[in-house]
């Protein structure tokens, strides 16, 4: 490894010490004396340097990784350059380390990362990926090691696009390959491309690591983990955290399924789902903690009204109910092939592996033995507001606003126009579903209304999806202050038969705010609701 003095950049960097290195690039804190800031420097390696086409390949990357971090969970490139025979990037410096380093601490200390933790950094780091994969841009290498952590906590995903280079024959020949062995996908195992879906694939791994403190997979050499995500089904996250809801398991299967095609159509979509498997456990844990203490005076009161319920205080009336969880399938993503479900513990791996599929597995094993090395992370911290990137308002780490129970907004004028962002109708309803998830239901009305319109306009509204996603919507809409919007929404789902007494709830709640409430009219609708579940 050089030493600082060694490193030769523009007169306006001041190389300051080594943060990391990695199979194709090493990594600095560095001044920029112009700006007055800290950055960090991603230097091309040498064996690459000396290649007129590689380091044209990585200014290339660079320019791509580039175009997709004006989003605050993805690091932001600020420049890009040569200089004499070293080629370089400059980027945001994060002070705060990396997934990857909080995960070893809370190993060595025995214990987990916190569940909230975890969940807020999964949120961040799926909102950055989605916004990547909507531009076209795949990252291949998604790992904690790569999920940056600023001085507030903030998280955002690092190196994008920069492992494309080791996609290139050439330099896989030199020994590289891309991804990293415990977070592979089955394609990229078997010496496949890396599409989207290979990103959300080593994402799940990431977030099954978060919430368990283990991986899916026995581990082992390099050898053994490609094996085992070409070949092997994963251990239940159940299995490896006993206290963790069976609910999970189902979100895992279909999150690692070897098909690309079975796994969530967003990242978002992932951790909703992960979101919605945990709601009871934490609902219970919250009880448990809010549970108080009846003083001894209460609870002599307590014992006398049960014997004399004469004696007994009138009844307070009956608090109303929560709002409802979102049916689980309340999105649309393309279901997991019959077969797909893993039984709870990883099979026996046979010996008798297919000739082509051995030799792509010894290929890949072979390049990640001789390129890839450690895990180094890329540990670039505060958002800077200057450079050549477009300065952007930096995020809060704070819990989302409350929501629109708290603070009713007032209903829109008019409704909000459809995104023009060309994405799908399901992609739209993963997207609003994940919003509404987080408690942002205003945010979430244009893209469920530009789901809604899109599969009008294809004539799809046959398709479950366009339940789903008409059900989101009303759910947006109530919840967001225009209760009145909601109702009709809520109405036209209700001729589509699945899960009516979930659309049903929702639907009276929309109407409780505009009636003031009527109970008995409440009352109806809940043995409907039942009648319905039934």
């Amino acid at each position: 490894m050089p030493l600082a003095s060694d490193i030769r950049l523009p007169e306006r960097y001041r190389v300051t010490r080594h943060i990391a290195s990695g199979g194709m690039a090493s990594v600095w804190e560095v001044e920029d004396l112009l700006l007055g800031r800290v950055v960090a420097v991603k230097l091309l390696g040498a064996q690459y340097a000396a290649d007129p086409g590689a380091r044209a390949r990585f200014q290339r990357e660079a320019r791509t990784a580039a175009r997709v971090s004006d989003h605050p969970n993805i690091a932001t490139i600020y420049d890009i350059g040569e200089h004499g025979e070293d080629a370089f990037i400059v980027m945001e410096y994060f002070s705060g380390g990396t997934v990857a380093d909080r995960l070893r601490t809370a190993a060595d200390g025995g214990g987990r990362v916190p569940r909230e933790t975890a969940l807020r950094w999964l949120r961040e780091a799926a909102g950055g990926l989605d916004h990547a994969h909507a531009a076209g841009v795949v990252h291949r290498d998604v790992k904690p090691a790569n999920l940056l952590l600023d001085a507030q906590d903030r998280l955002a995903v690092g190196d994008f696009g920069i492992a494309r280079l080791a996609d290139d024959t050439s330099m896989t020949q030199t020994g590289q390959v891309l991804g990293t062995a415990a977070y592979l996908s089955p394609e990229q195992a078997t010496g496949g491309s890396a599409t989207a879906a290979s990103d959300r694939y080593a994402f799940a791994v990431v977030a099954y690591e978060l919430l368990t403190g283990g991986r899916p997979f026995a581990g082992g050499p390099p050898s053994a983990q490609v094996r085992q995500h070409a070949e092997a089904d994963p251990v239940a996250p159940t299995e490896a955290e006993p206290g963790l809801p069976a609910e999970l398991d189902d979100v895992f299967a279909r999150a690692l399924a070897k098909e690309p095609g079975a796994r969530p159509a967003t990242a978002a979509g992932l951790v909703g789902g992960i979101e919605r498997a945990l709601r009871p456990v934490e609902q219970t844990e919250r009880t448990q903690a809010l549970t108080p203490v009846v003083p001894l005076g209460a609870a002599a009161a307590q014992r006398a009204a049960a014997a004399d319920p004469a004696q007994a205080a009138e009844p307070a009336e009956e608090p109303p109910e929560e709002p409802p969880t979102p049916p689980a399938r309340e999105r649309r993503s393309p279901p997991p092939p019959a077969a797909a479900t893993p039984p709870r513990r990883a099979r026996r791996i046979s010996p008798l592996v297919p000739i082509g599929l051995a030799a792509a597995l010894a290929a890949v094993v072979l390049a990640i033995a001789l390129g890839r090395g450690g895990e180094d992370p890329q540990r670039s911290a505060a958002k800077p507001t200057t450079g050549s990137t477009a300065a952007r308002t930096q995020p809060t780490t704070s819990a989302p606003a409350p929501a629109a129970e708290e603070q009713p907004a007032a209903p829109p004028a008019q409704a909000p126009p459809a995104e023009p962002s060309g994405e799908s109708p399901a992609a739209l309803n993963d997207r609003g579903f994940a919003l509404n998830q987080d408690g942002r239901y205003a945010e979430a009305v244009a893209p469920l209304r530009a789901a809604v319109e899109g599969y009008r306009k294809a004539g799809n509204t046959d398709d479950i999806g366009y339940a789903y996603a008409l059900y989101n919507l009303g759910v947006a809409l109530n919840r967001s202050g225009d209760p009145a919007a909601a109702v009709e929404v809520l109405e036209e789902r209700m001729r589509y038969s699945n899960q009516r007494g979930t659309v049903q709830r929702e639907l009276r709640d929309a109407r409780s705010k505009l009636d003031g409430g009527d109970r008995g009219g409440a009352k109806q609708d809940k043995d409907k609701d039942k009648h319905d579940d039934d």
